[in-house]
């Protein structure tokens, strides 16, 4: 009697149909951290690099350096002139890992070591963005 529900499915087909389900979010959410992993992965400029800071020290500079990201985790990073950071910049490698949606740099003592929400997630052009205490930092990448 359970087995003749409406809509032409016994509840063993539709309990069958559970697992499948299940994989298939996974398999999705999966192929999304992979393209965006794919999508990251080179070398971009750093076209802008905002700070809302509450504290009332904003900035933005333009042409503030370049980031590299390697597909074995590791990446590179060059960031020169940051003139509220008293000429702030960083040269050295770091470590990434991404999510779906987000980016996290690792690196002991930078201002870039955190995760990142995207933003905009284009094969050109990304826009991150991140907060700590209140702030807000943005990156805008090109390619």
């Amino acid at each position: 009697m359970m087995d003749n529900l409406p809509g032409g499915f016994g509840l063993k087909r539709r309990l069958a149909i559970i697992p499948l389900m299940i994989s298939t979010v996974l398999l999705f959410s999966c192929s999304a951290e992979q393209k965006l992993k794919r999508r990251v992965t080179g070398e971009w400029n750093v076209a802008s690099y905002t700070e809302q800071n509450v504290d009332g020290e904003d900035g933005t500079v333009d042409n503030a350096g370049t980031l590299t990201f390697y597909k074995n985790g590791k990446g590179t990073k060059n960031i020169t002139g940051i003139p509220w950071r008293r000429n702030f910049s960083e040269g050295r490698e770091f470590r990434w890992q991404n999510s779906a949606n987000t980016v996290t740099l690792f690196d002991k003592s930078s201002i870039f070591a955190k995760s990142w929400i995207i933003t905009v997630n284009k094969k050109n052009r990304q826009e991150w963005k991140s907060t700590d205490r209140g702030n807000v930092q943005t990156l805008q990448l090109r390619r």
